[in-house]
Protein backbone atom coordinates (compact mmCIF):
# COMPACT_ATOMS: atom_id res chain seq x y z
CA UNK A 1 0.00 0.00 0.00
CA UNK A 2 3.18 2.73 0.82
CA UNK A 3 4.44 1.66 -2.58
CA UNK A 4 1.50 2.56 -4.41
CA UNK A 5 1.17 5.49 -2.12
CA UNK A 6 4.28 6.88 -3.38
CA UNK A 7 3.70 6.33 -6.68
CA UNK A 8 0.37 8.29 -6.90
CA UNK A 9 1.93 11.84 -5.77
CA UNK A 10 -0.43 14.13 -7.07
CA UNK A 11 -2.92 12.58 -4.50
CA UNK A 12 -3.83 15.10 -1.64
CA UNK A 13 -2.05 14.06 1.61
CA UNK A 14 -5.62 14.00 3.64
CA UNK A 15 -6.96 11.12 1.11
CA UNK A 16 -3.37 9.12 2.09
CA UNK A 17 -3.80 9.77 5.35
CA UNK A 18 -7.68 8.44 5.31
CA UNK A 19 -6.78 5.31 3.40
CA UNK A 20 -4.22 4.53 5.78
CA UNK A 21 -6.45 5.05 9.13
CA UNK A 22 -9.16 2.87 7.72
CA UNK A 23 -6.61 -0.16 6.22
CA UNK A 24 -5.29 0.17 10.32
CA UNK A 25 -8.91 0.13 11.10
CA UNK A 26 -9.42 -3.22 8.80
CA UNK A 27 -6.46 -4.87 10.38
CA UNK A 28 -7.23 -4.13 13.59
CA UNK A 29 -10.62 -5.30 13.21
CA UNK A 30 -9.54 -8.85 11.27
CA UNK A 31 -7.40 -9.32 13.90
CA UNK A 32 -9.73 -9.03 16.83
CA UNK A 33 -12.05 -11.02 14.74
CA UNK A 34 -9.36 -13.61 14.57
CA UNK A 35 -8.89 -13.53 17.83
CA UNK A 36 -12.13 -13.96 19.16
CA UNK A 37 -12.67 -16.98 17.31
CA UNK A 38 -9.37 -18.80 18.29
CA UNK A 39 -10.28 -21.13 21.09
CA UNK A 40 -6.46 -21.52 21.73
CA UNK A 41 -4.35 -19.80 24.67
CA UNK A 42 -2.02 -17.07 24.10
CA UNK A 43 1.39 -17.34 25.42
CA UNK A 44 0.50 -14.40 27.47
CA UNK A 45 1.39 -14.26 31.33
CA UNK A 46 -1.12 -15.67 34.10
CA UNK A 47 -4.13 -13.81 34.75
CA UNK A 48 -4.91 -15.29 37.69
CA UNK A 49 -6.07 -13.85 41.10
CA UNK A 50 -3.04 -12.04 42.96
CA UNK A 51 -3.03 -9.56 46.05
CA UNK A 52 -4.60 -5.98 45.06
CA UNK A 53 -1.73 -3.24 45.86
CA UNK A 54 -1.76 -1.84 48.84
CA UNK A 55 -2.70 1.57 47.45
CA UNK A 56 -5.89 0.67 45.47
CA UNK A 57 -9.00 1.93 46.88
CA UNK A 58 -11.29 -1.15 46.30
CA UNK A 59 -10.78 -4.30 44.30
CA UNK A 60 -13.57 -6.97 43.95
CA UNK A 61 -13.01 -10.67 43.84
CA UNK A 62 -15.37 -13.67 41.80
CA UNK A 63 -16.79 -16.70 43.32
CA UNK A 64 -18.30 -18.68 40.47
CA UNK A 65 -18.94 -22.23 41.76
CA UNK A 66 -20.92 -23.36 44.77
CA UNK A 67 -24.82 -23.71 45.39
CA UNK A 68 -26.35 -22.67 48.36
CA UNK A 69 -29.85 -24.78 48.91
CA UNK A 70 -30.19 -27.84 51.11
CA UNK A 71 -29.85 -30.40 48.31
CA UNK A 72 -26.97 -28.14 46.18
CA UNK A 73 -24.24 -30.40 44.73
CA UNK A 74 -21.57 -28.10 46.63
CA UNK A 75 -22.68 -26.10 49.73
CA UNK A 76 -20.23 -22.89 49.78
CA UNK A 77 -18.58 -20.49 52.41
CA UNK A 78 -17.22 -17.60 50.96
CA UNK A 79 -13.88 -17.59 53.39
CA UNK A 80 -12.15 -13.37 53.37
CA UNK A 81 -8.99 -12.62 55.03
CA UNK A 82 -8.00 -8.66 56.05
CA UNK A 83 -4.21 -8.26 55.09
CA UNK A 84 -4.54 -4.69 56.31
CA UNK A 85 -3.73 -3.17 59.59
CA UNK A 86 -6.80 -1.57 60.02
CA UNK A 87 -10.41 -2.97 59.38
CA UNK A 88 -11.99 -2.83 56.25
CA UNK A 89 -14.98 -2.51 54.76
CA UNK A 90 -16.86 -5.69 52.69
CA UNK A 91 -19.88 -5.70 50.68
CA UNK A 92 -21.00 -8.97 49.20
CA UNK A 93 -23.50 -9.56 46.55
CA UNK A 94 -25.20 -12.71 45.40
CA UNK A 95 -26.46 -12.78 42.02
CA UNK A 96 -28.92 -15.77 41.26
CA UNK A 97 -30.33 -14.34 37.52
CA UNK A 98 -34.22 -14.13 37.77
CA UNK A 99 -33.86 -13.74 41.81
CA UNK A 100 -33.21 -10.51 42.89
CA UNK A 101 -29.82 -10.09 43.99
CA UNK A 102 -28.74 -9.42 47.84
CA UNK A 103 -26.39 -8.09 49.42
CA UNK A 104 -24.08 -7.93 52.81
CA UNK A 105 -22.23 -4.90 54.00
CA UNK A 106 -19.92 -5.68 57.00
CA UNK A 107 -16.50 -4.68 58.03
CA UNK A 108 -13.56 -7.11 58.53
CA UNK A 109 -11.59 -6.52 61.83
CA UNK A 110 -7.91 -5.79 61.55
CA UNK A 111 -6.12 -8.92 60.24
CA UNK A 112 -9.03 -10.90 60.52
CA UNK A 113 -10.78 -13.37 58.98
CA UNK A 114 -14.34 -13.96 58.44
CA UNK A 115 -16.58 -16.58 57.06
CA UNK A 116 -19.86 -15.83 55.52
CA UNK A 117 -22.53 -19.36 54.33
CA UNK A 118 -24.07 -18.27 51.56
CA UNK A 119 -27.21 -20.04 51.87
CA UNK A 120 -27.35 -17.72 54.79
CA UNK A 121 -27.32 -14.42 52.15
CA UNK A 122 -30.04 -16.23 49.62
CA UNK A 123 -31.07 -19.97 48.57
CA UNK A 124 -30.51 -20.49 44.84
CA UNK A 125 -29.14 -23.24 42.66
CA UNK A 126 -26.64 -21.20 41.10
CA UNK A 127 -25.34 -18.53 42.87
CA UNK A 128 -22.36 -16.30 41.83
CA UNK A 129 -20.60 -14.24 44.39
CA UNK A 130 -18.68 -10.65 44.27
CA UNK A 131 -16.75 -9.76 46.89
CA UNK A 132 -15.91 -5.60 46.97
CA UNK A 133 -12.99 -5.07 49.32
CA UNK A 134 -12.48 -1.28 50.43
CA UNK A 135 -9.57 0.63 52.36
CA UNK A 136 -7.08 -2.05 52.15
CA UNK A 137 -5.66 -5.42 50.91
CA UNK A 138 -7.47 -8.61 50.98
CA UNK A 139 -7.71 -11.91 49.89
CA UNK A 140 -10.91 -13.94 48.85
CA UNK A 141 -11.29 -18.15 49.21
CA UNK A 142 -14.04 -20.09 48.91
CA UNK A 143 -14.98 -23.36 50.64
CA UNK A 144 -17.30 -25.88 49.14
CA UNK A 145 -18.67 -29.29 50.48
CA UNK A 146 -19.84 -32.02 49.16
CA UNK A 147 -19.81 -36.20 48.82
CA UNK A 148 -18.64 -36.15 52.56
CA UNK A 149 -15.68 -33.82 51.54
CA UNK A 150 -14.47 -30.37 50.95
CA UNK A 151 -12.71 -28.10 48.65
CA UNK A 152 -10.94 -24.81 49.17
CA UNK A 153 -9.48 -22.25 46.54
CA UNK A 154 -9.08 -19.06 45.53
CA UNK A 155 -12.09 -17.00 43.96
CA UNK A 156 -10.47 -14.33 41.14
CA UNK A 157 -10.26 -10.78 40.48
CA UNK A 158 -10.78 -10.91 36.95
CA UNK A 159 -13.42 -11.90 34.39
CA UNK A 160 -12.00 -13.35 31.08
CA UNK A 161 -13.16 -13.92 27.49
CA UNK A 162 -11.04 -17.05 27.49
CA UNK A 163 -10.86 -20.48 30.46
CA UNK A 164 -8.90 -23.35 30.44
CA UNK A 165 -9.03 -26.32 32.27
CA UNK A 166 -6.63 -29.60 32.00
CA UNK A 167 -8.14 -31.98 34.00
CA UNK A 168 -11.65 -33.48 34.00
CA UNK A 169 -13.60 -37.00 33.89
CA UNK A 170 -16.67 -38.11 32.88
CA UNK A 171 -16.07 -41.66 33.83
CA UNK A 172 -18.61 -43.64 35.55
CA UNK A 173 -19.90 -42.37 38.99
CA UNK A 174 -17.68 -39.05 38.23
CA UNK A 175 -19.69 -35.28 37.73
CA UNK A 176 -18.22 -33.06 36.03
CA UNK A 177 -19.76 -29.23 36.64
CA UNK A 178 -18.52 -26.02 34.36
CA UNK A 179 -19.80 -23.26 36.38
CA UNK A 180 -19.57 -20.01 34.16
CA UNK A 181 -20.81 -16.65 36.13
CA UNK A 182 -21.49 -13.22 34.49
CA UNK A 183 -21.24 -10.68 37.29
CA UNK A 184 -22.13 -7.62 34.68
CA UNK A 185 -24.74 -5.89 33.14
CA UNK A 186 -24.70 -7.25 29.75
CA UNK A 187 -25.34 -10.82 28.68
CA UNK A 188 -22.31 -13.50 27.69
CA UNK A 189 -22.13 -15.64 24.67
CA UNK A 190 -19.73 -18.18 25.06
CA UNK A 191 -18.76 -21.47 23.20
CA UNK A 192 -17.09 -24.24 25.28
CA UNK A 193 -14.94 -27.08 23.44
CA UNK A 194 -13.68 -30.70 24.96
CA UNK A 195 -10.75 -32.11 24.47
CA UNK A 196 -10.60 -35.52 25.05
CA UNK A 197 -8.89 -38.78 23.93
CA UNK A 198 -11.82 -39.37 21.49
CA UNK A 199 -10.75 -35.92 20.16
CA UNK A 200 -12.09 -32.62 19.95
CA UNK A 201 -15.80 -32.64 21.06
CA UNK A 202 -18.52 -29.08 20.71
CA UNK A 203 -21.82 -30.36 21.43
CA UNK A 204 -24.79 -28.24 19.91
CA UNK A 205 -25.51 -27.62 23.32
CA UNK A 206 -22.25 -25.89 24.71
CA UNK A 207 -22.18 -23.56 21.31
CA UNK A 208 -23.41 -19.92 21.39
CA UNK A 209 -24.25 -20.78 25.19
CA UNK A 210 -25.98 -17.32 27.19
CA UNK A 211 -24.80 -16.68 30.51
CA UNK A 212 -27.29 -14.16 31.31
CA UNK A 213 -26.06 -10.62 33.28
CA UNK A 214 -25.91 -11.27 36.66
CA UNK A 215 -26.55 -14.59 37.10
CA UNK A 216 -24.36 -18.11 36.04
CA UNK A 217 -25.01 -21.32 34.46
CA UNK A 218 -23.81 -25.02 35.55
CA UNK A 219 -23.23 -26.81 32.72
CA UNK A 220 -23.36 -30.65 33.54
CA UNK A 221 -20.59 -31.68 31.10
CA UNK A 222 -20.71 -35.36 32.34
CA UNK A 223 -24.00 -35.26 29.82
CA UNK A 224 -22.66 -33.33 26.59
CA UNK A 225 -19.60 -35.66 26.88
CA UNK A 226 -20.12 -39.57 28.28
CA UNK A 227 -17.97 -41.63 29.39
CA UNK A 228 -14.35 -40.08 29.27
CA UNK A 229 -11.61 -40.39 31.41
CA UNK A 230 -9.21 -37.37 30.40
CA UNK A 231 -11.62 -34.17 29.48
CA UNK A 232 -9.88 -30.75 29.16
CA UNK A 233 -12.24 -27.85 28.65
CA UNK A 234 -11.85 -24.27 26.79
CA UNK A 235 -14.16 -21.75 26.96
CA UNK A 236 -14.07 -18.66 24.78
CA UNK A 237 -16.65 -16.02 25.04
CA UNK A 238 -18.00 -14.61 21.58
CA UNK A 239 -19.07 -11.40 23.79
CA UNK A 240 -18.88 -10.12 27.43
CA UNK A 241 -16.75 -12.04 29.84
CA UNK A 242 -17.09 -14.55 32.19
CA UNK A 243 -15.51 -16.49 35.32
CA UNK A 244 -15.29 -20.04 35.22
CA UNK A 245 -15.04 -22.73 37.52
CA UNK A 246 -15.34 -26.24 37.90
CA UNK A 247 -16.44 -29.31 40.16
CA UNK A 248 -15.77 -33.10 40.15
CA UNK A 249 -17.44 -34.80 41.92
CA UNK A 250 -17.47 -38.85 42.06
CA UNK A 251 -19.42 -41.40 44.28
CA UNK A 252 -16.95 -43.88 44.96
CA UNK A 253 -17.60 -46.28 42.33
CA UNK A 254 -14.17 -46.69 41.62
CA UNK A 255 -12.70 -46.01 45.27
CA UNK A 256 -12.66 -41.65 44.22
CA UNK A 257 -15.26 -40.35 46.24
CA UNK A 258 -15.68 -36.34 47.15
CA UNK A 259 -15.38 -33.15 45.45
CA UNK A 260 -12.68 -31.50 43.60
CA UNK A 261 -12.65 -27.32 42.69
CA UNK A 262 -10.24 -25.92 40.67
CA UNK A 263 -10.35 -22.00 39.15
CA UNK A 264 -9.52 -22.12 35.76
CA UNK A 265 -6.65 -20.44 33.96
CA UNK A 266 -6.99 -17.58 31.22
CA UNK A 267 -4.03 -18.60 28.91
CA UNK A 268 -1.56 -20.98 28.62
CA UNK A 269 2.55 -21.47 29.53
CA UNK A 270 5.74 -23.26 28.17
CA UNK A 271 6.38 -23.90 32.07
CA UNK A 272 4.35 -24.65 35.13
CA UNK A 273 4.81 -25.55 38.80
CA UNK A 274 2.93 -27.73 41.55
CA UNK A 275 4.79 -27.76 45.15
CA UNK A 276 2.52 -29.87 47.04
CA UNK A 277 2.85 -33.30 46.13
CA UNK A 278 3.11 -35.95 49.10
CA UNK A 279 2.72 -39.61 48.54
CA UNK A 280 0.88 -41.23 50.98
CA UNK A 281 -0.49 -44.92 51.57
CA UNK A 282 -3.99 -45.08 49.86
CA UNK A 283 -2.74 -41.95 47.54
CA UNK A 284 -2.93 -41.94 43.96
CA UNK A 285 -1.98 -38.77 42.33
CA UNK A 286 -1.81 -37.51 38.92
CA UNK A 287 -1.45 -34.34 36.49
CA UNK A 288 -3.13 -33.54 33.36
CA UNK A 289 -1.60 -31.44 30.50
CA UNK A 290 -4.01 -30.15 27.73
CA UNK A 291 -2.21 -28.78 24.63
CA UNK A 292 -5.13 -26.61 22.98
CA UNK A 293 -3.01 -25.53 20.04
CA UNK A 294 -2.82 -26.73 16.23
CA UNK A 295 0.42 -27.95 16.93
CA UNK A 296 1.48 -31.43 18.49
CA UNK A 297 4.71 -30.51 21.42
CA UNK A 298 6.27 -32.90 23.46
CA UNK A 299 6.12 -32.14 27.20
CA UNK A 300 8.81 -32.81 29.96
CA UNK A 301 7.36 -34.32 33.68
CA UNK A 302 9.70 -33.99 36.35
CA UNK A 303 9.76 -34.92 39.44
CA UNK A 304 11.40 -32.67 42.48
CA UNK A 305 12.33 -34.97 45.80
CA UNK A 306 12.21 -33.64 48.73
CA UNK A 307 15.49 -32.87 49.08
CA UNK A 308 15.53 -30.77 45.71
CA UNK A 309 17.31 -34.55 43.80
CA UNK A 310 15.60 -34.28 40.50
CA UNK A 311 14.98 -38.20 38.39
CA UNK A 312 14.99 -37.78 34.85
CA UNK A 313 12.29 -36.05 33.06
CA UNK A 314 9.46 -38.48 31.58
CA UNK A 315 9.12 -37.23 28.24
CA UNK A 316 4.92 -37.43 26.85
CA UNK A 317 4.18 -36.35 23.69
CA UNK A 318 1.10 -34.43 23.19
CA UNK A 319 -0.66 -34.30 20.19
CA UNK A 320 -2.45 -31.09 18.42
CA UNK A 321 -5.67 -30.30 20.50
CA UNK A 322 -5.04 -32.97 22.46
CA UNK A 323 -4.56 -34.18 26.46
CA UNK A 324 -3.03 -36.69 28.50
CA UNK A 325 -3.05 -37.64 32.01
CA UNK A 326 0.48 -38.60 33.55
CA UNK A 327 0.20 -41.18 36.61
CA UNK A 328 2.82 -40.49 39.58
CA UNK A 329 2.42 -43.92 41.24
CA UNK A 330 5.82 -45.19 39.65
CA UNK A 331 8.05 -41.79 39.91
CA UNK A 332 7.75 -41.52 43.90
CA UNK A 333 7.80 -43.98 46.53
CA UNK A 334 5.19 -43.70 49.77
CA UNK A 335 6.13 -41.01 52.03
CA UNK A 336 8.14 -38.92 49.55
CA UNK A 337 7.29 -35.49 49.27
CA UNK A 338 7.62 -33.77 46.16
CA UNK A 339 6.97 -30.80 43.59
CA UNK A 340 6.82 -30.97 39.96
CA UNK A 341 8.08 -28.96 36.96
CA UNK A 342 5.96 -29.88 33.48
CA UNK A 343 7.35 -27.85 30.21
CA UNK A 344 6.75 -27.79 26.58
CA UNK A 345 9.91 -28.19 24.83
CA UNK A 346 9.12 -26.49 22.23
CA UNK A 347 7.08 -23.03 22.32
CA UNK A 348 3.79 -24.04 22.30
CA UNK A 349 1.66 -23.23 25.42
CA UNK A 350 -0.04 -26.17 27.47
CA UNK A 351 -2.48 -26.10 30.59
CA UNK A 352 -1.46 -27.96 34.06
CA UNK A 353 -3.76 -29.02 36.49
CA UNK A 354 -3.05 -32.21 39.20
CA UNK A 355 -5.49 -34.39 40.44
CA UNK A 356 -5.26 -36.69 43.63
CA UNK A 357 -7.34 -39.72 45.36
CA UNK A 358 -7.20 -40.44 48.49
CA UNK A 359 -8.91 -43.94 50.07
CA UNK A 360 -8.25 -46.35 52.50
CA UNK A 361 -5.62 -47.51 54.01
CA UNK A 362 -5.12 -43.87 54.11
CA UNK A 363 -6.56 -42.00 57.40
CA UNK A 364 -8.54 -39.90 55.02
CA UNK A 365 -11.19 -40.06 52.35
CA UNK A 366 -11.69 -37.44 48.95
CA UNK A 367 -10.40 -35.98 46.48
CA UNK A 368 -8.84 -32.76 44.94
CA UNK A 369 -7.69 -30.79 42.30
CA UNK A 370 -4.97 -27.79 41.64
CA UNK A 371 -4.53 -25.99 38.45
CA UNK A 372 -0.13 -25.33 38.43
CA UNK A 373 1.23 -22.00 38.92
CA UNK A 374 2.79 -20.09 36.20
CA UNK A 375 3.96 -17.10 37.70
CA UNK A 376 6.40 -16.94 40.74
CA UNK A 377 6.58 -14.54 43.46
CA UNK A 378 8.05 -13.62 46.80
CA UNK A 379 4.90 -13.41 49.06
CA UNK A 380 2.08 -15.26 49.13
CA UNK A 381 -1.83 -15.33 50.59
CA UNK A 382 -4.16 -17.75 51.96
CA UNK A 383 -7.39 -16.58 53.49
CA UNK A 384 -7.82 -19.57 55.61
CA UNK A 385 -5.27 -22.40 56.30
CA UNK A 386 -6.98 -25.17 58.57
CA UNK A 387 -10.56 -25.55 58.36
CA UNK A 388 -10.98 -26.84 62.51
CA UNK A 389 -8.65 -27.40 65.41
CA UNK A 390 -9.03 -31.12 64.19
CA UNK A 391 -7.36 -31.05 61.00
CA UNK A 392 -4.35 -30.03 59.71
CA UNK A 393 -2.79 -28.30 56.54
CA UNK A 394 0.77 -28.68 54.69
CA UNK A 395 2.00 -25.15 53.44
CA UNK A 396 4.67 -26.06 50.78
CA UNK A 397 6.79 -23.41 49.64
CA UNK A 398 9.53 -24.15 46.64
CA UNK A 399 12.71 -21.89 45.92
CA UNK A 400 12.54 -21.66 42.15
CA UNK A 401 15.69 -19.39 41.89
CA UNK A 402 19.44 -20.11 41.80
CA UNK A 403 20.56 -19.42 44.83
CA UNK A 404 19.72 -20.04 48.54
CA UNK A 405 16.83 -18.07 50.50
CA UNK A 406 14.75 -17.74 53.51
CA UNK A 407 11.11 -18.87 53.72
CA UNK A 408 8.76 -17.53 56.59
CA UNK A 409 5.39 -18.29 57.09
CA UNK A 410 3.47 -15.82 58.96
CA UNK A 411 0.16 -16.33 60.42
CA UNK A 412 -2.02 -12.64 61.84
CA UNK A 413 -3.93 -11.99 64.78
CA UNK A 414 -7.02 -10.80 64.36
CA UNK A 415 -7.13 -7.30 66.06
CA UNK A 416 -3.36 -7.26 66.90
CA UNK A 417 -1.46 -4.36 64.39
CA UNK A 418 1.91 -6.27 65.97
CA UNK A 419 0.94 -9.24 64.73
CA UNK A 420 2.17 -12.00 62.83
CA UNK A 421 3.62 -14.49 64.85
CA UNK A 422 5.56 -16.90 62.91
CA UNK A 423 7.49 -20.06 62.55
CA UNK A 424 11.05 -20.96 62.36
CA UNK A 425 12.54 -19.14 59.13
CA UNK A 426 13.53 -21.95 56.89
CA UNK A 427 16.59 -21.81 55.32
CA UNK A 428 16.21 -23.33 51.74
CA UNK A 429 18.72 -24.31 49.06
CA UNK A 430 18.31 -23.95 44.96
CA UNK A 431 15.38 -26.24 43.82
CA UNK A 432 14.60 -27.53 47.21
CA UNK A 433 11.22 -26.96 49.21
CA UNK A 434 10.35 -26.69 52.83
CA UNK A 435 6.68 -27.62 54.47
CA UNK A 436 4.99 -26.52 57.48
CA UNK A 437 2.61 -28.14 59.01
CA UNK A 438 0.41 -25.54 60.91
CA UNK A 439 -0.99 -28.14 63.19
CA UNK A 440 2.47 -28.57 64.87
CA UNK A 441 3.19 -24.85 64.75
CA UNK A 442 -0.31 -24.46 66.26
CA UNK A 443 -1.73 -22.17 63.55
CA UNK A 444 -5.35 -21.67 64.53
CA UNK A 445 -7.93 -22.14 61.50
CA UNK A 446 -9.02 -18.42 61.81
CA UNK A 447 -5.73 -17.10 61.29
CA UNK A 448 -4.86 -15.01 57.85
CA UNK A 449 -1.47 -16.66 56.64
CA UNK A 450 1.21 -15.17 54.31
CA UNK A 451 4.54 -17.18 53.43
CA UNK A 452 7.39 -14.53 52.41
CA UNK A 453 11.32 -15.27 51.22
CA UNK A 454 13.96 -13.26 49.75
CA UNK A 455 13.71 -15.01 46.77
CA UNK A 456 11.23 -16.33 43.70
CA UNK A 457 9.22 -19.22 45.41
CA UNK A 458 6.15 -20.84 44.25
CA UNK A 459 3.75 -22.12 47.25
CA UNK A 460 0.68 -24.56 47.85
CA UNK A 461 -1.77 -25.75 50.18
CA UNK A 462 -2.50 -29.57 51.11
CA UNK A 463 -5.64 -29.15 53.72
CA UNK A 464 -6.29 -32.53 55.45
CA UNK A 465 -9.38 -33.38 57.66
CA UNK A 466 -13.08 -33.72 57.11
CA UNK A 467 -11.57 -34.57 53.45
CA UNK A 468 -8.91 -33.47 51.61
CA UNK A 469 -8.41 -30.29 49.57
CA UNK A 470 -5.02 -28.79 47.01
CA UNK A 471 -4.70 -24.94 46.02
CA UNK A 472 -2.33 -22.36 45.01
CA UNK A 473 -1.30 -19.69 46.83
CA UNK A 474 -2.45 -15.95 46.24
CA UNK A 475 0.77 -14.16 44.77
CA UNK A 476 1.46 -10.70 46.12
CA UNK A 477 1.90 -7.97 42.30
CA UNK A 478 5.12 -7.54 41.94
Amino acid sequence: MSDDTSRRTHRAPAIVALFVLLGGAIVLQQSASSSADSPRPTRGSIAGPSVPDRAAVSSAWYCAEGTSTSDGRASETVIIGNLARHPIDIELTVMAGDQAQKTRRFTVETLAQRRLEIADVVEAADPGVVVEVFGGQAVVEHEVRGNDDIAVGPCTRQASRRWYFADGSTDRGAESWLALFNPFGDDAIVDVRFVTDAGVQEPEGAQALVVPRRSRVSVAVHDLVRRQPDVAISVVARTGRVVAEQSQLFDGTDTRKGIAVSLGVTSGAREWRLPSGNAESGATQSVSIANFSSRPTQVEVRVVGAGGGAGQPERVDLSADGVTRVDLGSSVSIGTEYALEVRAVSHVPIVVEGFGAWAAPSPVTGVASTPGSATTARRWAFAVGRLDDEGDALISAWNVGIRPITVQLYAYTAGDPDSPTSAPAAAVPPGERVTFSLGEHSIRPDQVLVVGADGPIVVGRQMIGGGVSLAPGIPFGR
